[in-house]
């Protein structure tokens, strides 16, 4: 049997399985996503209160060591450039608020994604930062805690 025939033969079965619904279950979520949702969103409280109080030791332990962090400028920071830049002050928070119903928490075992909607003024890296910006941050549990891969802040411009 040729290649193009054995392709129109499973065609039927990939067929049944693309229109097959999924199983609700996987809709629902668990109590285990439930659970690490709410370990997530304390683990960025900390961080939030870290920041503020500009913690270095406490920040140190929320970024992993393979972190990148894309400013609200395009610049892309490793853990490194951002411990550097917080403990010199280039990195300063004055105020930080999430807007509580744009935030969303989409939890995939062991990782986790962030969206929000922030006013923040500040520095990072040293250029002033005030407004509303959009940021992504992905989550990994790692040796029972939550640490960022990587996470984005994109400035909101009014249209």
């Amino acid at each position: 049997m040729s290649k193009f025939q054995r392709l129109l033969w499973s065609l039927p079965a990939l067929d049944q399985l693309m229109l097959s619904p999924a199983p609700a279950s996987a809709e629902e979520p668990t109590a285990a996503a439930a659970a690490a949702e709410a370990e997530v969103r304390q683990a960025i409280r900390d961080y939030d209160e870290a920041l503020r109080r500009a913690d270095v030791a406490a920040v140190e332990k929320v970024w992993a060591s393979e972190y990148t962090f894309v400013n609200p400028r395009g610049e892309r920071l490793t853990r490194a450039d951002r411990v550097a830049n917080l403990r010199t002050e280039r990195t300063a928070l004055d105020s930080l608020a999430h807007v509580p119903k744009d935030e969303r928490i989409q939890v995939y075992g062991d990782m986790a994604l962030y969206t929000t909607l922030l006013t923040l003024s500040g520095r990072y890296s040293g250029e002033a930062a005030q407004g509303q910006f959009r940021a992504l941050v992905v989550w990994v549990r790692r040796d029972g805690r939550w640490q960022q891969l990587a996470s984005q802040m994109t400035p909101v411009v009014a249209p």
